[in-house]
C-alpha cells in the first residue's frame, strides 16, 4: 500500500522508476508484437514453397508501421511526464 502511496503522490525518484518501468514493459510487448508479425513472414515461406504474392507482404505494414507509431507516441509521452516531474521536483 504504502508503494501505491508514494507513486501517487508523484514523489520524483520513484514515479521516475515506475515510468522507466513502464516504458521497458511497453517496448517489450512492442518487440513481443512485432515478433509475431515476422513468424508470420517465416511461416507462410515454409509452408507455401511457390511463395505468396506481394501484396501479402505490403498488408503486413501498417501493423508494423502502428506499432513503431505507438511506441515513439509512448515514449514521447513519458518524457514528456518526466519534464513535469523534474519541474515539479524543483519547485517545491
Amino acid at each position: 500500500m504504502q508503494i501505491l502511496i508514494e507513486f501517487l503522490s508523484l514523489r520524483p525518484v520513484f514515479t521516475r522508476k515506475a515510468l522507466y518501468g513502464i516504458w521497458y514493459f511497453y517496448l517489450l510487448a512492442t518487440v513481443l508484437q512485432l515478433g509475431q508479425y515476422v513468424a508470420i513472414l517465416f511461416s507462410t515461406r515454409e509452408i507455401y514453397s511457390a511463395g505468396l504474392s506481394p501484396h501479402y507482404y505490403v498488408s503486413l505494414v501498417p501493423p508494423l508501421l502502428f506499432a513503431v507509431a505507438h511506441l515513439a507516441l509512448v515514449r514521447i509521452f513519458l518524457e514528456m511526464a518526466l519534464q513535469f516531474i523534474d519541474k515539479r521536483s524543483l519547485s517545491v
